[in-house]
């Protein structure tokens, strides 16, 4: 089946919704570390994804791996660099303030599109990147605690590493989508492990590492291939842009069910992104289109 830029846009979207349960499954563990479930959440990814490509490859997974190029191994690092600000971030502040600076993510994007590049935004991008960033705006205008001291870094960090992931992905020869993520999974487990046998080692309860290891399998393993191949028909920009459903969704299931309750600004500030979000792909979705890309 080819890959169209509605295919691709979908793919997104989709991705960003099952990744909005992420937070949802950390906050339904009980006691668990944040490096104890990075290592169960990134080792959980890697055993489905590697028996995958195992079969996909015919068994050729070695042979894959030595034709990726260095700028593939980088994104991954990338990738498991965020899957562990996440984490972190979400021990120190709520779901919402963790989650709004992502908002930031598509003007990221849109510098490193065009240093690498050399891509221009689009006008449907440019104007729902202005809305998009409103609702960070309204959001942050509405008293959500900033936890000033370093946990702001990482939620800096956040937008600008998603950002450049996305576009290395795409400025690189096309690889198989499986990579990245077989990369980032090994690079957040094996950063948990290190972190966690340098300090409390694994007094974990069966419950939470089942929860670890569901998020690994099922909110790791599945979108994320779904995201790195969307990146060969859509660009940047818009890509981080139609993620942005994660952003929207995930406080709203916290806030179901454990009633982590964001602020009404915060809710106002999220429909704004979320109109963002679909009016950009209404704009960018045409049924059957073919997007040529850097590769072609």
């Amino acid at each position: 089946m080819e890959l169209t830029h509605r295919s691709g846009a979908l793919f997104v979207l989709t991705a960003g919704l099952i990744f909005s349960f992420g937070s949802l499954i950390f906050r339904a563990t009980d006691d668990i570390g944040a490096w104890q479930y990075l290592t169960l959440r990134g080792y959980g990814a890697v055993v489905v994804i590697l028996p995958v490509l195992f079969v996909q490859r015919k068994g050729q997974v070695i042979r894959v791996l030595r034709k990726t190029e260095p700028v593939h191994v980088v994104a991954g690092l990338l990738l498991g660099s965020l899957m562990c600000t996440f984490i972190v971030a979400l021990t120190h502040t709520d779901t919402a303030f963790v989650l709004l600076f992502q908002g930031a993510a598509p003007i990221s994007a849109a510098v490193f599109s065009w240093l690498l590049l050399r891509e221009r935004i689009s006008q449907p991008a440019m104007v729902a990147t202005v809305g998009a960033l409103t609702g960070v705006v309204i959001m942050a205008a509405g008293g959500l605690d900033a936890g000033l001291g370093w946990p702001i870094l990482i939620v800096v960090y956040m937008p600008i590493a998603l950002g450049l992931y996305t576009v290395l992905i795409r400025s690189g020869p096309a690889i198989d989508s499986l990579v990245p993520a077989l990369i980032g999974g090994f690079t957040a487990g094996t950063t948990g492990l290190v972190v966690s046998l340098a300090g409390a080692g694994f007094p974990i309860s069966g419950h939470d590492a089942a929860l670890g290891l569901f998020a690994g399998v099922a909110l790791v393993a599945l979108p994320l291939p779904l995201y790195t191949l969307a990146q060969r028909v859509v660009p940047a920009p818009e890509a981080v842009l139609l993620l942005m459903s994660e952003i929207v969704l995930a406080p709203v299931w916290v806030w179901m069910a454990f009633d982590e309750r964001p602020t009404g600004v915060t809710l106002v500030g999220g429909s704004v992104m979320f109109i963002s979000v679909v009016w950009l792909t209404m704009k960018t979705v045409r049924p059957g289109e073919v997007v040529s890309t850097s590769r072609g």
